[in-house]
């Protein structure tokens, strides 16, 4: 499940290609694929609510150390002078941006499309047993992820904060 703090962005919409579980083991074969289809949605719709990203995914029994989920491409909407907005996206052609969007800068996305954003999890990994469900809350803090870039330079920068908790109750 996804879910969102809130914060001052007026819109954080982000595209995630996969989601993958890595085994304490860093090579390939410890990686455990979740999600291989594209999902795009406005983190601000989850504050209060949750959205399922996987379900009914068989994970064999072991320690994962790593949760990640590959982006491919992202936007926010902030306020700017005198009450007009201002769009940064990780490309002005990003296919997710609304229709007729100007896109007033960038938002840095350094390497999120190749090795992933690192979730991070409770007490450092996530535990599978044999014959377990495992829920997980992954929330992606926009209020803390977001940030302008020191210097005056027009751009954002997506510095993601992600926390994954096991629930008292599955959302």
């Amino acid at each position: 499940y996804l879910t969102d703090a809130p914060g001052d962005v007026l819109s954080a919409v982000v595209t995630i290609d996969r989601i993958y579980l890595q085994a304490d083991s860093n090579d390939a074969s410890g990686r455990i694929i979740l999600r291989e289809e594209d999902v795009t949605t406005d983190l601000l719709t989850l504050v209060d609510s949750t959205q399922a990203l996987i379900e009914g995914v068989e994970i064999p029994a072991g320690r994962y150390g790593q949760l990640r989920f590959v982006i491919s491409g992202a936007y926010i909407v902030v306020e700017g002078e005198g009450g007009t907005t201002q769009i940064y996206a990780s490309s002005p052609s990003y296919a997710a941006l609304p229709a007729g969007a100007v896109v007033t800068g960038t938002l840095q996305m350094p390497s999120f499309a190749q090795s992933g954003l690192k979730v991070t999890l409770p007490n450092d990994a996530l535990v599978v047993a044999d014959d377990g469900t495992v829920s997980l809350v992954v929330d992606f803090d926009v209020a803390e992820s977001f940030g302008r870039l020191a210097g005056g330079s027009g751009m954002w920068v997506m510095s993601p904060v992600l926390r994954g908790a096991l629930p008292s109750t599955t959302p």
